[in-house]
């Protein structure tokens, strides 16, 4: 009989340990989840708070733009059916953190990446008040957290193999 992964945490942990670092083993395949979750992190802020808009820098529209554009999309398309072709769950992680990439710029229009930068900084999560959003946010920052702790310790294990 297969147990329920949340009746029992250690098998949560396990699971949840081998989706994102194949159990401490990978540090690009954490750092591809760590990128994710703060993508989505920014995008919440972005959603949420007014105080977001002022770290965005609104690009003009021209030529510049939609040939930057073009090509993030021509790249997806390009990334999408060369994960199709060759199946490999790598191209399928990196593949995600593209379409949160592309997401992401799609919803902020943020191109510097400044919004994005803010969301980084952990004091700004206290200057907006308690809410269902910071309950959300801190939840995303303590998995990032131990997503960075795993990230490091699967470094430092490949140092020492080498």
């Amino acid at each position: 009989m297969k147990k329920d992964i949340l009746s029992n945490p250690k098998n949560f942990l396990y699971k949840f340990d081998k989706l994102t670092s194949n159990n401490g083993k990978d540090s690009l395949l954490t750092f591809i989840w760590i990128l994710i979750l703060e993508f989505t992190s920014t995008i919440l802020e972005y959603e949420y708070l007014d105080v977001s808009e002022q770290y965005i820098f609104h690009m003009e529209d021209g030529l510049f733009k939609e040939l930057f554009i073009a090509l993030l999309f021509v790249l997806f398309i390009w990334y999408c059916v060369y994960s199709i072709v060759f199946m490999y769950r790598k191209q399928f992680i990196t593949l995600a953190l593209y379409s949160s990439l592309c997401i992401y710029l799609l919803i902020t229009h943020d191109i510097t990446f400044n919004l994005l930068i803010h969301n980084l900084n952990p004091s700004s999560l206290l200057s907006n008040g308690f809410s269902f959003y910071l309950l959300v946010q801190v939840l995303l920052k303590l998995i990032i957290t131990y997503l960075v702790i795993k990230m490091l310790i699967s470094i430092k294990k490949q140092k020492q193999k080498d």
